[in-house]
């Protein structure tokens, strides 16, 4: 009896240490998004430092996209943006298109700061390894005053020359960049300063 007992109380107490275990209401952990020193970043960088480059804030477009590949799965956390100072207040559209079904798979209007570029969480955003995949801004003339010089950003490119692509750096590689819509086509002119974090 003794030892019927002792097993009942046995079975009992490592019911309740797996049921604890396992009841499901623990959350797994989402990594940090950081976006200190990104990859693109780093990509951007590289590119500045190429003989004859330049990083200019240029190209009176209302789209700056460039097109990229992942060696890696990852998922996008957050996009960085450094708005002009006389429009720092209007939100500009941000998007991520899977470009092999044409598919919009983010898109959200975000508020960035002008003296730097900022960043703003978005949900999180799968990208699959080896799959081509463009990052897109817009700013509408109408939205910024009708001034020209308002829908400018941030570029690096080669004065009188197009950027010669792919570049690479890490698991990112940039396959091609236009600028368009009320100017351009500008295509392969440089590339746009659109950052994003992953994890």
């Amino acid at each position: 009896m003794k030892s019927t007992f002792k097993n009942i109380v046995t079975l009992f107490i490592l019911g309740i240490i797996i049921s604890s275990c396992s009841n499901g209401t623990n959350p797994i952990p989402v990594p940090p998004c950081n976006s200190t020193n990104t990859i693109f970043n780093q990509l951007y960088a590289n590119v500045v430092a190429l003989p004859g480059h330049q990083n200019n804030n240029t190209f009176d477009t209302e789209i700056h996209e460039y097109t990229f590949t992942f060696s890696q799965t990852k998922t996008i956390c957050s996009i960085g943006y450094q708005s002009q100072p006389a429009i720092a207040a209007v939100p500009y559209l941000m998007e991520i298109v899977d470009v092999n079904t044409n598919t919009v798979i983010y898109t959200g209007n975000h508020v960035f700061s002008s003296a730097n570029t900022s960043y703003v969480s978005i949900p999180p955003t799968l990208i699959v390894a080896n799959q081509p995949y463009t990052v897109r801004r817009t700013i509408l003339l109408s939205n910024a005053g009708n001034n020209f010089g308002n829908i400018i950003g941030r570029v690096v490119h080669q004065p009188g020359a197009l950027v010669s692509f792919p570049q690479t750096f890490g698991i990112m590689t940039i396959t091609g960049a236009n600028f368009y819509q009320n100017g351009g086509p500008l295509v392969n002119m440089g590339i746009p300063y659109i950052d994003f974090a992953y994890y």
